[in-house]
């Protein structure tokens, strides 16, 4: 579905029941079971910004300014945990 194009989110589905807080969990099991590589991801993740119910204003600073700097310490962790 992401990779024709259709508007996909992640979102938590019962925390309160499965123990966990946020989407991490929600991430890690939709990357195992639809094998998602790094873009897909990233995707995903700005898709949950575009699609949110914020405020458009609040959507442009998520996007331009938290976005990026989250991301490129995902990154950062990801090459310094993994690199050989």
């Amino acid at each position: 579905m992401l990779n024709k194009g259709l508007a996909v989110t992640i979102n938590s589905d019962d925390p309160g029941f499965f123990g966990y807080e946020g989407v991490t969990m929600d991430y890690v099991m939709s990357t195992i079971a639809w094998e998602l590589d790094i873009r897909d991801l990233k995707k995903l993740s700005l898709n949950g910004i575009t699609y949110s119910s914020c405020s458009e204003e609040k959507k442009k600073h998520l996007k331009e300014v938290v976005f990026p700097q989250k991301w490129k310490e995902f990154i950062t962790y990801l090459i310094e945990k993994y690199q050989s």
